[in-house]
């Protein structure tokens, strides 16, 4: 039985959309016979997905997964599987975009799949079918670039300077700062919150959470010869209890599990 061969790689957004996208992403397999797993972690952040080629089911409801699809910003891990060769694209969004994508609260999208369709109409077909059908990677980002633009870029809403200020911390890897963002703002208490729920769909302290795990990953992709005590305390963790606690909520697994090379190895992170 042949091994399956893979191709994954990270493109950067056109600059119209910077301030939205952290990057575009394909992934494609061959001679897939055995169960292939994509896993994601917890990240705070959304994704949209295409799927050109192949077709996938989440184990955790033994469903069918769309076509095309926004999975909104997540505090839970996720997994969607495959047993034939796949092709599919992807745009990896800032917390804040998938809100501002479908022009609603951040409540409304955060740890939910929602078919993009559903939203935005049958005519969404045409999109569709000219992705599923174009002949190279750079066609269909431009084709998803398209219809980024013209959701997002007139859809800011009053949201500008929050905006600002999340991309800037996630685009510097900074320890995340709920707090240093409140006093940035000059809102009461009580609007920030409100703010910051209706657009990432969670309050600051449980973001905040998510993005000290996220930037742990950071951490030992930068160092991964330190050890877990050491990550956790330069991830601003009380102790290594506080860190394998909050591991094993947003990744569904162990620290060790995680890194270790079987883990790797049976499928595609992203």
């Amino acid at each position: 039985m042949a091994a399956p061969t893979t191709f994954y790689q990270q493109f950067p957004p056109p600059p119209h959309l910077a301030e939205f996208v952290r990057y575009f992403w394909v992934a494609e397999g061959q001679e897939i016979s055995a169960p292939y797993h994509f896993s994601s972690v917890a990240n705070g952040c959304a994704q949209l997905t295409f799927h050109y080629k192949g077709s996938f089911l989440s184990p955790c409801s033994n469903q069918a997964v769309p076509e095309f699809y926004l999975y909104g910003p997540s505090n839970k891990p996720t997994e969607i599987i495959t047993q034939e060769n796949f092709g599919m694209i992807g745009v990896a969004l800032y917390p804040y975009t998938a809100s501002l994508l479908f022009g609603t609260s951040g409540q409304e999208v955060s740890n939910k799949v929602t078919v993009v369709q559903d939203v935005f109409g049958s005519g969404l077909r045409v999109l569709e079918e000219q992705i599923a059908t174009s002949a190279s990677h750079q066609e269909r980002m431009a084709l998803l670039t398209q219809f980024l633009a013209g959701h997002l870029l007139h859809n800011k809403r009053s949201y500008a300077p929050l905006v600002k200020l999340i991309k800037a911390e996630i685009d510097a890897g900074q320890l995340p700062d709920a707090e240093k963002l409140y006093e940035q703002l000059y809102l009461s208490r009580r609007q920030f919150e409100r703010r910051f729920k209706d657009l990432l769909g969670f309050n600051p302290r449980e973001y905040t959470k998510i993005q000290r795990f996220r930037y742990s990953l950071q951490r030992y992709q930068q160092d991964p010869d330190q050890s877990f005590t050491q990550l956790a305390l330069s991830s601003g963790y009380y102790d290594q209890a506080h860190f394998n606690r909050d591991f094993k909520e947003y990744s569904g697994v162990t620290p060790t599990t995680y890194f270790s090379e079987d883990a790797q190895s049976q499928g595609l992170q992203l």
